[in-house]
């Protein structure tokens, strides 16, 4: 039974890998100002979201909120460009 969820995992790896890779090759030839409508960049040769915060699970959103003390805005409550607190 394990070996069969490690293939599995192992499978669904490679299949992420080489969607991802094909999706880098098609975005390569992209100038920046292209991938930043579409909301990417290049950083290390890696394709990275500009705004990471809007990209992460939930689970560590709320793991990042908890550890920091007095930082319970809503995400409609602070400016995405600055974070300064809206009025």
């Amino acid at each position: 039974m394990a070996a069969l969820h490690i293939t599995r995992r192992l499978l669904r790896a490679v299949r992420s890998f080489y969607a991802n890779r094909q999706r880098d090759a098609l975005l390569r030839d992209c100038d920046p100002r292209m991938l930043k409508d579409i909301g990417l960049r290049w950083e290390r040769g890696k394709l990275v979201p500009i705004n990471p915060e809007r990209f992460t699970p939930k689970s560590r959103a709320v793991a990042a909120s908890s550890t920091a003390p007095g930082e319970s805005e809503s995400p409609g409550e602070v400016c995405p460009r600055c974070g300064a607190r809206l009025a």
